[in-house]
C-alpha cells in the first residue's frame, strides 16, 4: 500500500525512477495526518532513525512536525539517499545523517537513538527480524520504535470482482517472489517481542471509503492505490506469467469503484509500537 524501498535494491518492485521518487513524496503527504504523525510525541534534541528512508518523504514530514528533532536515515539504494538529501534540503531541514547501508547492519553505535521509525518497509525484507534486532542495538534503553505495515489481502472492494482478486493475489505473489512479506501487518507484535522489545502493541487501523459517504475521499484513495498498483501489472505478466487480460480487467474494475454509487473500499493497516 504502500510500498517503500526494499532491503535488496534489485528486489524493489517499484524501482527508482524520478516518477517513483515523486510518487513516494505524494504518498507520504497523503498519509501525513492520517497515519504518519499519529500518536507521536517527539522532543527537540532527540535522535530519530528511519530505516528504509527511501526518498526522505517521511523524514521530511517528521522534521517539519518536530523542529529540533535530529534525523537519521538509512537505505540500501544510493539513488534514494541522494534524492532524500535533496528533498530535505528543499524543506530547509539540514544536518540529517543519511547513509547508504543495510538495515540489518546499522553503522551507528549502541544505545544511540531515542526513536526508531519504519513505514511500509519491513514488508520488503527477507528477514525483518534481523533488521529489528539491529535496530534494538542502536536504540537507547527506554527508547521507542514505531512500525507501520499492512496486509495486502485486506484491500477489499464493493462491488467485488474475481479479476480484481486475481490482481491482488498477483501483487502478493510478486512480493513473495522478491522475498517480501505481503501479510506482515498481523505479525509485527510477534517480531518486536522476538527482537527483545517490551510493552509491545499492535493496533489495527482500518480505513474505509464509500461513494455514499464521501465520493471525493473514495476517489482519493482509489487514485492513491492505483498510483502504485498499476505499475505492477506488467511485472506480474513478465515475471509470473499472469493473464494480462485478467490483470487489466481487475485494474479497470478497481478504478471504476470511485464512480459507482454503490462503490466502497476498505483496508487494514497495522501500527505497532514498543519500548526498548
Amino acid at each position: 500500500i504502500f510500498c517503500l524501498p526494499s532491503f535488496k535494491s534489485m528486489d524493489y518492485i517499484h524501482g527508482y525512477s524520478d516518477t517513483e521518487q515523486v510518487r513516494l513524496i505524494q504518498q507520504a503527504e497523503y498519509w501525513r495526518e492520517k497515519l504518519i504523525l499519529k500518536d507521536l510525541n517527539y522532543q527537540a534534541g532527540e535522535k530519530l532513525l528511519e530505516i528504509g528512508c527511501g526518498a526522505g518523504a517521511v523524514l521530511g514530514i517528521l522534521g517539519q512536525a518536530f523542529p529540533g528533532l535530529k534525523l537519521a536515515g538509512i537505505d540500501l539504494e544510493p539513488k534514494q539517499i541522494d534524492y532524500a538529501q535533496k528533498h530535505l534540503n528543499n524543506l530547509d531541514i539540514s544536518n540529517a545523517d543519511l547513509r547508504v547501508g543495510d538495515a540489518a547492519k546499522l553503522p551507528w553505535q549502541d544505545d544511540y537513538f531515542d526513536h526508531i521509525y519504519a513505514i511500509w518497509f519491513l514488508e520488503h525484507l527477507p528477514n525483518p527480524l534481523q533488521a529489528l534486532q539491529a535496530v534494538k542495538r542502536v536504540t537507547k534503553p527506554g527508547g521507542t520504535i514505531t512500525v507501520t505495515e499492512t496486509d495486502y489481502r485486506t484491500i477489499l472492494i464493493t462491488p467485488e470482482s474475481a479479476d480484481y482478486r486475481y490482481l491482488i493475489d498477483s501483487l502478493c505473489e510478486l512480493l513473495l517472489q522478491a522475498q517480501g512479506k505481503p501479510y506482515i501487518g498481523q505479525s509485527l507484535a510477534t517480531l518486536l517481542v522476538q527482537a527483545g522489545f517490551e510493552r509491545v502493541k499492535n493496533q489495527p487501523f482500518p480505513v474505509h471509503y464509500a461513494y455514499s459517504l464521501d465520493s471525493q475521499e473514495l476517489r482519493g484513495f482509489i487514485d492513491y492505490v492505483d498510483s502504485w498498483l498499476a505499475p505492477t501489472v506488467e511485472q506480474a505478466i513478465t515475471q509470473l506469467g499472469k493473464d494480462s487480460q485478467r490483470l487489466q480487467a481487475g485494474l479497470d474494475w478497481f478504478r471504476s469503484i470511485s464512480d459507482r454509487h454503490d462503490g466502497a473500499v476498505s483496508a487494514t493497516i497495522y501500527r505497532a509500537s514498543a519500548i526498548n
